[in-house]
């Protein structure tokens, strides 16, 4: 399955949707679309890997690259896991993404303080905005 990036915005968090294979044919696409959602001053990002087929050491290290660029901007990074009986993500264990980044099981976990927050009316910056999204594709 090629690979698919889109993304949108959710309470003041842009939440990229990664579907398919990440791999060195692939991750040329993943990177562009991260770095370009960062430069252009998305600080604050869920990355959801949940329906990814297959990720490389070379999807991973953009990742591990992503993170760094917006913790050296006072940014931060959410990820969303595949299952945990999906392989993917069980690959991805093995590299140790559990103890770099901050994972959940779903963008609605991954979201669920800042919800609260939005709720309760404690998180002024954290209306959600619409923003449109961009597909990146590769065959």
């Amino acid at each position: 399955m090629a690979l698919s990036v889109s993304y949108g915005e959710r309470y003041g968090w842009t939440v990229v949707q990664v579907a398919g294979e990440v791999d060195i044919s692939g991750v040329a696409a993943l990177r562009e679309r991260l770095q370009r959602l960062v430069t252009d001053g998305c600080l604050r990002m869920v990355v959801d890997i949940s329906r990814v087929d297959f990720c490389d050491s070379t999807g991973f290290a953009v990742l591990v690259a992503t993170r760094r660029m917006l913790a050296s901007r006072d940014g931060q990074l959410r990820l969303v896991l595949p299952g945990p009986d999906v392989h993917t993500r069980k690959i991805l264990q093995l590299f140790g993404i559990e103890r770099i980044f901050d994972v959940h099981d779903s963008v609605d976990e991954a979201l669920a303080d800042l919800r609260e927050a939005v709720l309760t009316g404690e998180a002024a910056d954290a209306v959600p905005r619409p923003r449109e999204g961009t597909r990146a594709t590769t065959d």
